[in-house]
Order: C-alpha cells, then structure tokens, then sequence
C-alpha cells in the first residue's frame, strides 16, 4: 500500500492545509459563478473588513488578513476595476489612499447573504457539525504563532528534546581529554590558562580524584558538551570549580544540571562547606551561582586559588521552592 499524506501525520499539516484550503476555495468559487458572481472568495475578505471598519489603508488590511502588500494591492485592483470599492486620500495623510466600499460593494454584499448561508451549512456538513470548535482553535493557533512564530516554537521544542536527552554522568579516565578541552577552550574564551589550570587539567586523576574530588560530565548524543568538579579544599571544605558547557550546547540548563548532581555529591560526602571562586564579568554564570543558593561573603584570609578570581561565594543550602 502506497504511502500517502496521511500517512504522515501531523508533519504534513501544512501541506494537507493548504490542499483542504484550495478545495474549500474552489468549492466557494464554483458556487460563486453559479449565482453570478464572478469575484473569486479572495476577494470577499476584504470586502467584508471594509464594510465593518470603513475605509482602510492597503498595509491595514494586508495586516488584518494576514497576506502580503502586493497580494492585497492586486486584490484591491481587481474590487476597483468591479466597481465594488472606491479610493480615496487619508484625512491624516494625504500621501496615503484608502480603499472603501462602494453603493454597489454595499449591495453585492447584501445580495451574497443567502450563498453564504449555503457555506457555511456545507462547513458544517464537511466538518461534521465542529465548525465552532474548529474555528476556536484556529483563534488559539493564530494567537500563539503571532506570540512566537513557528520556527521559534520549532527551535524550543528541538532546546527542549536535546535538554531531555543530556546525561549527567560520572567521569571515567577515558574522558581525561575531553575534560581538559572544554575547559581550555572556556578559559581561552574569557581568560588564559593559569599554571594551576594547567596541572589540575593535565591530571586530573591525582589532582582531583585521588584527593577525594569528583567530577562530573555532560553527555548529549555520546559527546561530552558539559563538565564541573568538586575540588577537596581539606577535611571539611570542598570548591566547586572547573564549570564549563561548549557553547553549541549553552541554554539547555546544562550547568544548572551539574550544579544538583554536585550538590547532591556534596551533601554526602560530610563535608560543611561548598564555595566557588569566580569572576565579575561572569555575569550569567553568576546569577546561576547566586540562583541556585550560593551567597556573596567575605574571602577567608589567604590568597585566591586564581589570579581572574575577584568573586568568592558560599553555598548556604538550596533554594525553597
């Protein structure tokens, strides 16, 4: 059996729209030129706009009806060579005409209230009486693509399946390059890379692993686009550090993700206090921080661990929800 449109389901909308679109068309049409009628239905929109707000501008009703300038300006062409609207100058702006509805306009409309009388019964029998739902949910199609268009809804869906599809996982020594790249390529990006980046990405399995850290990556579609550590400081302190998400990935709540799986590995590992060091020009990144419990405090004595640090926080619990 031969695929068919259908067979597509709702990847075809479009298409079986616009096929359904030029059959009701062409069903009005025929209607039409058997009353006499010899205006196709593209017309009619504007006719019936015109009849209910006055005269118009050209750019109005192209808005009001959803179809280019040039279109409405050949459909206003064709109502002006019928004879069933006139033009005129825009009190406000003489540089602009109006199109409005002529006595005849007037009266071919009252003429076409029977007809479409038929129309609409025959919408009712071809839509099996669901019209009014119909039309009630193409108000709210139309109300939510003129919020966002459909490519934007078609990007966030495609942000929201790739940020279900991002695993949190556990490092493993395979992953030593990929580590150390992301964060290369992060402190390039904004900074330099400082002799202790250097030695903590160089090995990390003695600088962080075999001192009691941990870290942790982000995986999408088998690659690594994510990674955080948590860096034993002494007993009772561990630092967050080395947080980097490759840029192609940043907006599906990668780093926020990390964060809770440290969190999660902070809270059972004993230790009292969680702190990061950061920078002031980081500014997502430190709303993230301060979003996510971490408070602005006073440096304990001694040094910072990097010369770009000018931001120390400390994790005070997570936020209430």
């Amino acid at each position: 059996m031969s695929s068919t449109l259908q067979t597509y389901g709702s990847l075809m909308l479009a298409s079986r729209l616009r096929r359904l679109s030029d059959q009701l068309y062409a069903g009005v049409d025929t209607s039409y030129l058997a009353a006499g009628v010899e205006l196709t239905s593209r017309c009619f929109p504007l006719l019936l706009l015109l009849r209910d707000n006055g005269p118009t501008a050209i750019t109005a009703l192209a808005a009001q009806i959803g179809q280019t300038h040039p279109v409405v300006v050949q459909l206003g062409r064709k109502l002006l060579d019928a004879g069933v609207v006139t033009e005129m100058p825009d009190a406000k702006d003489e540089r602009r005409r109006l199109l409005a509805l002529s006595d005849a306009g007037q009266a071919l409309l009252r003429d076409m209230a029977p007809l479409w009388d038929d129309v609409r019964a025959a919408v009712d029998t071809v839509f099996e009486q669901g019209a009014p739902q119909l039309m009630a949910s193409l108000d709210r199609a139309e109300a939510r693509l003129q919020a966002q268009g459909f490519g934007e809804t078609i990007a966030a869906c495609r942000r929201q399946r790739e940020r279900a599809a991002v695993e949190i996982i556990d490092y493993g020594a395979h992953y030593a390059a990929d580590f150390k790249r992301l964060n290369i390529e992060w402190l390039e990006r904004y900074f330099y890379v400082e002799a202790l980046d250097d030695k903590v990405l160089s090995d990390p399995q003695s600088s962080i692993l075999d001192a009691g850290g941990q870290i942790f990556l982000a995986r999408l579609d088998g690659k690594i686009v994510g990674t955080c550590a948590l860096i034993r400081a002494d007993d009772a302190s561990i630092e967050l550090s080395k947080m980097a998400v490759t840029p192609e990935c940043q907006g599906l709540g990668i780093a926020r993700r990390l964060i809770e799986r440290a969190f999660d590995a902070f809270e059972a590992s004993g230790a009292q206090l969680l702190f990061l060091e950061s920078n002031s020009k980081l500014a997502p990144a430190i709303r993230l921080y301060e979003s996510s419990g971490f408070a602005h405090v006073a440096r304990p004595a001694g040094d910072a661990h990097y010369q770009r640090a000018d931001v120390y926080m400390e994790w005070q619990g997570r936020p209430r929800s």
